[in-house]
């Protein structure tokens, strides 16, 4: 079997054009690796700041939280003492009118039963042995 120097050429030449567009590609998916590799490690970077950032914040916000929830707590637990106070002094007043009333009451009561029976002395026993018509 004879094969023209031509034939030879042109499979030589497209072997190498083979072997140039594999390592082409290769080259390609080199670079394309290191790309992804820098761009990982730029967006973990990124990321743990971000974490940081956050982390930071909840903790100053969290504080900051406490101490208006703690100034509320102070500052409501002295109005609901006010409130005690006017309402304990004000049921005082209250009772005491109260008392007052009772008092009156009483009195009322006993100077009622005096007038019952002085109408009833007035007024004398029924008649027995009188017949009504």
């Amino acid at each position: 079997m004879w094969v023209s120097g031509e034939i030879v050429t042109i499979i030589a030449s497209a072997a190498a054009i083979l072997f140039a567009l594999a390592g082409g590609f290769g080259w390609i998916i080199v670079r394309m690796d290191a790309g992804f590799d820098r761009l990982s490690a730029r967006i973990d970077d990124v990321h743990l700041q971000s974490v940081e950032r956050d982390l930071g914040l909840e903790q100053r916000l969290v504080a900051r939280i406490d101490g208006v929830a703690r100034s509320l707590e102070e500052r409501l637990g002295a109005r609901i003492d006010g409130v005690e106070q006017r309402l304990g002094a004000r049921i005082d007043g209250v009772e005491r009118r109260i008392d007052g009333v009772e008092r009156r009451i009483d009195g009322v009561e006993r100077r009622l039963g005096a007038v019952e029976v002085a109408v009833a002395r007035l007024e004398g026993p029924p008649p027995r042995l009188v017949l009504r018509r």
